[in-house]
């Protein structure tokens, strides 16, 4: 991801959760991982590493207080700028 890409982080939490295998018909930010996704803590790990290496990122992140595909979303956005500062 270049620096003067804006991403859509809704979008990209999304294309993360496809490729970690989810296979829910439809993810929407208010969808909860756990609940609505069936995204377990394994999982989380396996999405963080996923996240770092498709996003580019420094260190893997920790993702598993995460909630909700917003504050996944969220999460991406802080983590991304964050990186960039760097």
């Amino acid at each position: 991801m270049s620096l003067t890409e804006t991403p859509n982080f809704e979008q990209t939490a999304v294309r993360l959760l496809r490729n970690l295998g989810c296979e829910a018909p439809m993810i929407a930010p208010v969808h909860h991982l756990s609940v609505d996704l069936g995204i377990d803590s394994t999982e989380l790990i396996e999405l963080a590493t996923i996240a770092r290496d498709e996003l580019g990122l420094r260190i893997k992140p920790d993702l598993r207080h995460m909630e909700t595909v917003a504050d996944l979303a969220a999460e991406l956005a802080r983590l991304i700028e964050n990186d960039r500062r760097a």
